[in-house]
Parts: C-alpha cells; sequence; structure tokens
C-alpha cells in the first residue's frame, strides 16, 4: 500500500499509467433491464487499477455507448473475484461439456446470452488477455454453450453476436484503433502486429459463431504527471468515441 501511494504521488515512477484524480472518469453503467429493447454490451474487465488509463479507456466506452441508446452491463472481473484457474473438477465441463454447468459460470452465460456485443477490456501484457480475462473466456465459454462438435470440427453457438476489444499498450508508439490507424510512425509495423491480432480476435469469433468487429488498441498514452496530460486524454477518448462509432455503432444499429 505504501509503494502505491508514493507512486500516485510522483515520488516513485511507474512503467503503468496513471490518470490523476482530478481527470478520473468514473462511471456505473445501468446494467442489462429486461425486456429493454436496445443493443446490448457485455463489458468484461481485467484490469485491477480504476486510476488507470485503460479504466479510463472503459469508462470512457460505457458512458458513451450508453450515451447513444445501448445498454451495458459490466463485468470487472477483480471486483467479482473471478477464478480464471480451471480447476479438476471443471475440466470436463469445460472441454466437453459434460455434468453440470457451475453456478457462477451459467451466471456469467446467461449475461452472454442477452448481449450483442461482448466486449473484452484489458491492458496489454505479452500482447495477450491478462490471465483473468483468459480465465473467463476459457470457463465460460464452454463447449456446449459456446461451441459444440460438428462433422467437419467445432460449430459456433453465438451466432449473431460480435467481438470486440479495447487495449491499453505501450511498445511501439505507433497507433490508436485498429489495421490502417497508423499515425505515420512506423506504420507498417503497426499494421503487422494489427494484423497478428486480426487472426486470433477472427478464430476466436468465428469458434462461437459470432463476429470480429475488431479492436481498438491505443499506443498514444499521455506520460504520467505531464503538464499536458488533460489535453491529451481529452484527445484520447475524442479518438476513441470515433472508433466506436466506426467500429460498433455504424455496423450494429
Amino acid at each position: 500500500m505504501e509503494v502505491i501511494q508514493k507512486i500516485l504521488a510522483g515520488e516513485i515512477k511507474t512503467s503503468g499509467t496513471i490518470v490523476p484524480p482530478e481527470l478520473q472518469n468514473p462511471y456505473q453503467p445501468s446494467g442489462f433491464k429486461k425486456g429493454e429493447n436496445k443493443t446490448k454490451a457485455l463489458v468484461v474487465v481485467g484490469e485491477p487499477r480504476k486510476y488507470s488509463l485503460t479504466y479510463d479507456l472503459i469508462n470512457t466506452a460505457m458512458r458513451y455507448l450508453e450515451e447513444e441508446g445501448w445498454s451495458i452491463e459490466l463485468r470487472d472481473l477483480y471486483d467479482l473475484n473471478f477464478d480464471p484457474v480451471l480447476r479438476p473438477d471443471e475440466f470436463y465441463y469445460v472441454k466437453d461439456g459434460l455434468g453440470q454447468t457451475p453456478a457462477y459460470l451459467a451466471q456469467e452465460q446467461a449475461l452472454v446470452r442477452q448481449a450483442d456485443v461482448l466486449l473484452f477490456a484489458y491492458p496489454n501484457w505479452h500482447d495477450a488477455p491478462v490471465s483473468i480475462v483468459k480465465g473467463y473466456i476459457e470457463k465460460v465459454f464452454a463447449s456446449g454453450f459456446a461451441y459444440q462438435k460438428g462433422a467437419q470440427g467445432p460449430v459456433g453457438l453465438l451466432t449473431g453476436k460480435y467481438l470486440y476489444t479495447i487495449m491499453n499498450c505501450g511498445y511501439l508508439g505507433g497507433g490508436q484503433g485498429y489495421i490502417g490507424d497508423g499515425i505515420g510512425r512506423n506504420d507498417q509495423l503497426w499494421d503487422q502486429y494489427m494484423k497478428a491480432f486480426k487472426v486470433f480476435d477472427d478464430d476466436t469469433a468465428q469458434f462461437w459463431g459470432a463476429t470480429n468487429a475488431g479492436r481498438f488498441v491505443n499506443d498514444q498514452s499521455p506520460q504520467n504527471f505531464s503538464p499536458d496530460y488533460q489535453q491529451r486524454l481529452t484527445q484520447l477518448r475524442t479518438i476513441l468515441k470515433k472508433h466506436l462509432k466506426r467500429d460498433l455503432l455504424d455496423l450494429i444499429d
């Protein structure tokens, strides 16, 4: 706790992003409501720090989509204390759909069924979903729920749904968005990275019978405690909203 306090005070430098308290953008979405005729997005979050730039992107996205008439259900996996570890007694349910669905997974699956968009949000560590999100995907999207075995291979059961990802990173400094959204610094390498993500996103969506709607990858973060932080944060929020309109609103509504 002492280290966190010193980091937040700027006494210790960190590679993790920090949004100053006066600029933070907390938001609690309304959640899915029975009988509501709105586009529904299930937002699954794997970020332990509410004051990070990743969480600011999440809050900005949820607020914007609800302002545009969508219904948002937030599943903060840290708040839920979600266990990402696949336990021995869960293995055959997840792998083959055998046995009874564990109650905590059935609860998540009920929300997935209601959703039109499955939006995963997390910081980029090692170019993959962080462990708590990966565990959620492995356990919730089990055989017999998200897909089943067919004569020619797996058959997705979540047809009509869209997959989208918001990911904050910091390695290339090359862009904001997805393929073709480089900022002129090293666009070829940026697109190479984004195309690699697209391969996995397409495969995951196809496995579930869903459609990959893309990603918003932010690789342009304001420097912690910089004098122009507010200006750059405002710009980033605006850019995210433009991409959400292009990638989701214009696609679905």
